[in-house]
């Protein structure tokens, strides 16, 4: 199977045992429906309460899973060393937080409004008011060494099928990276007074995926003023052995100067055939420029991961 997974994944623990069995949340099955889910019970273990608000798959995130939740860690408990797949959140809403970056760099904002970024390895101390800003490459673990318990309140956006708590040490495997130049092969354009433009454009272009050829081809819907704006639409990836792979796509487009324009835009997986007939879920990102307007060439790259298989 041409299939990777990157292992970022949150490990909500205390001492050595791991809490990945306590999660609440279940991502298994995750599709593209918005609705917020539920509160369900709290669960605990050694020392630390979590509890669901709840979780959602954004519509303007393909691909991503949002939760909500809030973690109480009673005095004298500690994570372990984790990491997250995807951006966290937190706010400490009571107690004082040791926070310890084992490595990469976490976004703070203390109570009194004054913001910095602090690099690992360092342990700090996060009073209730405080913000952090936990990024995928961010390697870091909590503890409560007060008398009064800590509470974090946390906002998730995670891929979807991911498990929400994998300890640090389980192997990651690097993301499949796909770059492509493409061309517009057909496109409708309407223009509306002098700035906005509005339609599809379809392109097409090949790359390589494990020294062999893909093509290729992205429809996109879009909605700019003035060259920046929203677009939406799909990509599939046609591999050599003829196996298919589609994703939809949300993106924005940014005018950098009067020739350069710049895209980005979430991916989530919609499903395959051949090699990819079960993939139900997985998500990416796209990123690309082009030198012109709507229909100018593209060079793009698509970087993306997917669930492991099952065992055969």
């Amino acid at each position: 199977m041409k299939r990777s997974v990157l292992s970022l994944i949150l490990a909500t623990c205390t001492g050595t045992t791991a809490l990945s069995g306590a999660v609440v949340f279940s991502s298994a099955g995750a599709s593209s429906d918005s609705r917020v889910r539920a509160s369900e019970q709290p669960t605990s273990r050694s020392g630390v309460v979590k509890y669901a608000h709840g979780d959602t798959f954004p519509t303007n995130a393909p691909g991503q899973h949002l939760f909500l939740q809030k973690v109480v860690i009673a005095p004298g408990a500690q994570m372990s060393t984790h990491f997250h797949q995807g951006t966290q959140i937190a706010y400490v809403s009571a107690g004082i937080l040791n926070y310890d970056v084992v490595s990469g760099t976490v976004a703070i904002t203390k109570p009194n409004g004054v913001s910095r970024s602090v690099v690992g390895p360092r342990t700090i101390r996060l009073p209730a008011g405080s913000t952090l800003v936990e990024t995928p490459s961010l390697v870091h673990y909590g503890s409560n060494a007060g008398t009064t318990p800590v509470v974090i309140q946390l906002a998730s956006l995670l891929e979807n099928g991911a498990p929400l708590s994998t300890p640090v040490g389980l192997p990651a495997v690097a993301p499949t990276a796909i770059a492509a130049a493409l061309s517009s092969s057909r496109t409708t354009l309407h223009s509306v007074g002098t700035n906005v433009r509005y339609g599809w454009n379809d392109l097409e272009g090949d790359g390589t995926f494990d020294s062999q050829p893909v093509h290729v081809e992205m429809l996109g819907n879009v909605a700019y003023t003035a060259g920046t704006g929203q677009f939406f639409g799909f990509v599939t990836f046609t591999f050599h052995d003829g196996s298919t792979l589609g994703f939809q796509m949300q993106g924005q487009a940014t005018t950098v100067s009067e020739t350069l324009v710049t895209v980005a835009a979430s991916l989530g997986v919609l499903g395959g055939t051949g090699d990819y007939a079960g993939a139900t879920s997985g998500s990416g990102i796209f990123t690309g420029s082009r030198n012109g307007p709507v229909g100018s060439p593209v060079d793009a790259t698509f970087t993306y991961t997917l669930p492991p298989s099952p065992p055969s």
